[in-house]
């Protein structure tokens, strides 16, 4: 204790100025970690003091070296050609160790940080992994306990951010925090709780994950929607069809009948070939006579079926051919 009153007393007695530098001038750690600072000066100096809290912990002096109020605290001597550095370490941080942290050379003014010191708590997903059928609401719960300061609290669903609303409460010098967060089970999902300080370069978290299961009902229904369209348009083309093939039917029967009633009609104007073949007599004479002499006679042709009369002059034969 003698050593830092000397060196106190010096650094007040003594006017030599010096530039003096302290880094960093704000540092945020967590509790039980390690906090270091840097304090330079491009003039050579005999005595350099450090303070947490306004409590002397380390003096440095050419006679003595380094001298320490506790263990936790130390100090390091990175001194170059023309730049005077040491590191100032505390170790195992406590919550009491948050303040001003000072460093000050012979002849020179006082440098002032800031250390700030918190709590790393926990992070759950109450309820873990969840099954839900497709459509049904799901909410999880995330709770961060022992932080401080109080925690910022966020959730991602899928790695798409979500927003929640914070409760919190203080157990003795640390935060307890809850975060809800409600889900329409739409598909299988990975859903993460995020938690931060500003200690943290990257927020701790928990993942839980979400598994759909299928509506079988509604899967039913959509495969007898698409049964049924199927089979109506199915059906819908056998009555067109039957349609067109009955329609083609009845023309061509029709077609068929008008030929038929044509050639009825065209058929009176002709005579068989059995009774009438090209070249040969009329079978159609009929005498009159009884001994064989011919008066007179009636016969038939194929262009007219009027009968003819023949008068007779005499008792001679008459022969009319058609050649058709």
């Amino acid at each position: 204790m003698d050593v830092f009153r000397l060196g106190l007393f010096l650094l007040i007695t003594m006017g030599v100025c010096a530039a003096l530098e302290l880094q960093p001038l704000n540092a945020v750690v967590f509790r039980g970690s390690e906090a270091r600072f840097n304090c330079s000066t491009t003039v050579s100096t005999s005595v350099m003091t450090w303070t947490v809290d306004r409590l002397l912990v380390v003096s440095i002096t050419e006679a003595s070296g380094v001298q320490t109020s506790a263990d936790r605290f130390s100090a390091t001597n990175f001194t170059t050609p023309g730049n005077y550095k040491w590191e100032f370490k505390i170790s195992k941080v406590q919550r009491s160790d948050a303040g001003e942290v000072a460093c000050q050379v012979l002849g020179g003014q006082l440098q002032r940080a800031t250390l700030s010191v918190q709590e790393r708590g926990s992070v759950e997903i109450v309820g873990g992994n969840q099954t839900r059928t497709e459509g049904a609401q799901t909410e999880f719960q995330c709770r961060a306990v022992g932080w401080f300061p109080e925690p910022s609290m966020s959730w991602s669903v899928n790695g798409v951010g979500q927003s929640c609303n914070r409760s919190s409460v203080t157990q003795g010098s640390v935060f307890n925090s809850g975060c809800n967060l409600t889900v329409t089970a739409i598909k299988n999902s990975s859903v993460q709780c995020l938690v931060t300080v500003p200690a943290l370069n990257t927020p701790d978290s928990n993942t839980v994950f979400l598994t759909v299961n299928k509506n079988t009902k509604r899967d039913q229904t959509v495969l007898i929607a698409v049964t049924v369209a199927f089979s109506a348009a199915a059906l819908l083309f056998l009555i067109i069809y039957g349609i067109v093939f009955f329609c083609l039917r009845r023309k061509k029967k029709s077609s068929y009948q008008e030929e038929v009633i044509k050639a009825r009609v065209q058929s009176p104007n002709r005579t068989p070939a059995t009774q009438n073949e090209q070249g040969r007599d009329n079978q159609g004479y009929i005498t009159d006579g009884h001994d064989g002499h011919t008066k007179g006679g009636v016969w038939f042709t194929n262009v007219s079926n009027k009968p003819q009369i023949l008068d007779a002059d005499g008792p001679r034969k008459h022969r009319h051919m058609t050649i058709v």
